[in-house]
């Protein structure tokens, strides 16, 4: 019998539609106070941000015809929606799988395309695709039997480090700077066959990214660690949700990894197929190709 891990000490639930939990967590928001159709109705509802994001890749890579790589992160990300959606609207076991299991799922999908972001051989892409694959069947074997709680957040912790320092990586060899602040990069761009323009657009989407993310990660643990201070505001101030906003942030945060490992890639592939990124309202960007006319 898995007890789940509580924020809140005491009982403020209502009884719902889903019953008892039986996840091994059960997060700040209080259950069944808005529907009792619904566990955690915000913790639900946000996670309409990972569904909208996921969809809106798929219809993108197929548009313009992208690799296969960017249909599956894409799909991750819808598919990590629908399962967390699961997970908080029931707040039971089997969804909670449904829910963290994708995640590990995407985020080696996001690793091998980080780790491949160079044309590479066949061997080495095949090598990548089984190490990556063999860690996710491991790992999710692991957690559904151990229903790890703590373990599994460390993991994915570590999971987004590595990633992270990928991403630097390709972040220093493609726009020739550092999204670390006081870190000087000083690496020469062949500016003949890249636009100045195009790879400061990469760079803001690299910043973008990390700033949402450290965002997104405030909000998660301060809704742990503080969630009996977040029920208790002054002046009768309603629990601002911030796990609700962890998933819309994080959402956005696809939404930029998305639009940014497929504009590195693009550069990457053909340097007369120049990423150009729009900013819709300075705040949604779309990556997509843009062909450069030669003049002789």
């Amino acid at each position: 019998m898995v007890h789940a891990h509580r924020f809140e000490q005491g009982h403020h639930d209502h009884d719902g539609f889903w019953g008892a939990t039986t996840s091994s967590i059960d997060w700040c928001e209080r259950n069944y106070q808005v529907s009792i159709y619904i566990a955690e109705f915000w913790n639900t509802i946000s996670n309409s941000a990972f569904i909208l994001v996921g969809l809106m890749g798929i219809v993108q890579a197929y548009k313009h015809r992208y690799e296969a790589r960017f249909v599956l992160i894409a799909l991750g990300i819808m598919v990590v929606g629908f399962g967390s959606s699961a997970f908080h609207g029931t707040l039971l076991y089997e969804y909670q799988m449904a829910d963290e299991l994708p995640m590990i799922w995407s985020i080696m999908v996001w690793n091998y395309a980080m780790f491949l972001m160079e044309s590479s051989t066949k061997a080495r892409q095949s090598l990548t695709a089984i190490i990556c694959a063999s860690y996710a069947v491991i790992y999710s074997l692991l957690h559904v039997y151990f229903a790890f709680t703590t373990t599994f957040q460390l993991n994915f912790a570590l999971m987004i480090v590595i990633s992270g320092y990928i991403l630097h990586k390709n972040c220093v060899e493609h726009t020739g700077r550092s999204f670390i602040p006081f870190v000087v990069v000083r690496k020469r761009l062949p500016s003949e066959e890249y636009n100045p323009v195009e790879i400061l657009n990469l760079y803001s989407l690299c910043w973008h990214y990390v700033v949402v993310l450290l965002l997104a990660l405030a909000c998660w643990l301060t809704d742990q660690f503080g969630c009996e201070i977040l029920h208790n505001l002054p002046f009768g101030i309603p629990n601002p949700q911030l796990h609700a906003w962890w998933h819309i942030l994080c959402g956005y945060n696809c939404h930029l990894g998305l639009q940014l490992s497929i504009g590195l890639r693009e550069k990457v592939k053909n340097s007369t197929r120049l990423p150009t990124t729009i900013w819709y309202g300075e705040v949604w960007p779309i990556t997509n190709r843009k062909e450069v006319i030669k003049t002789t």
